[in-house]
């Protein structure tokens, strides 16, 4: 029965080694170096990047808009006028969302929980802003896209009036005799 006291001395020794170990890794996470710059640079980045991409998106619809009026309006004009319209109205609210941050910013690194409000807006904004940035380019894409064809089409008229089938040629026509004609210079006279 010796035995007994060293396996409980063996496992006293292993919890008080796994308590320790938990203690430096719990005191270790307390003592993390101030990321908040890191974070306020990712912020500033990402306000940035994501400005400079609904910017672009804002441009494209500038662009395709007066394609869109110039074209005969009918239901799939409508439509994609519509769908530019939702392309607009998402990039608009991003751009206000985006100009909010930076007021937003003083409060939040003024509060005792700077870094949650950062990574909070890190976690859920950048998300729901690459949604909107896919959402606004679909959108123009199928503007773009409908206006191309509509284009086409607009052009296919005068095109369909020529569509008639093209006569079949006739056969080439020789003389009486059979003789082939004679090859000329160009002038009509023959050559020989």
């Amino acid at each position: 029965m010796t035995n007994a006291p060293t396996s409980a001395t063996v496992l006293t020794v292993r919890h008080l080694r796994s308590a320790a170990l938990l203690a430096l890794i719990a005191a270790s996470a307390c003592d993390k170096p101030n990321d908040l710059p890191r974070m306020q640079d990712e912020l500033s980045a990402s306000i940035q990047s994501y400005r400079a991409r609904f910017e672009a998106l804002e441009h494209r619809a500038d662009a395709i808009e007066p394609r869109t009026h110039a074209l005969p309006q009918d239901t799939a004009a409508a439509s994609a006028l519509h769908r530019l319209g939702v392309a607009r109205a998402t990039i608009d609210q991003s751009l206000r969302h985006l100009e909010q941050v930076p007021t937003m910013l003083p409060a939040w690194l003024s509060s005792t929980d700077a870094r949650s409000h950062l990574q909070a807006w890190l976690d859920d904004e950048r998300p729901k802003l690459e949604d909107s940035v896919v959402e606004a380019t679909s959108e123009i894409e199928a503007v773009e896209s409908w206006t191309a064809v509509a284009e086409q089409r607009a052009g296919a008229p005068q095109h369909a009036a020529s569509s008639t089938p093209a006569a079949e040629p006739s056969p080439p026509t020789t003389r009486a005799n059979d003789d082939p004609a004679p090859e000329t210079d160009g002038s009509g006279a023959p050559i020989r």
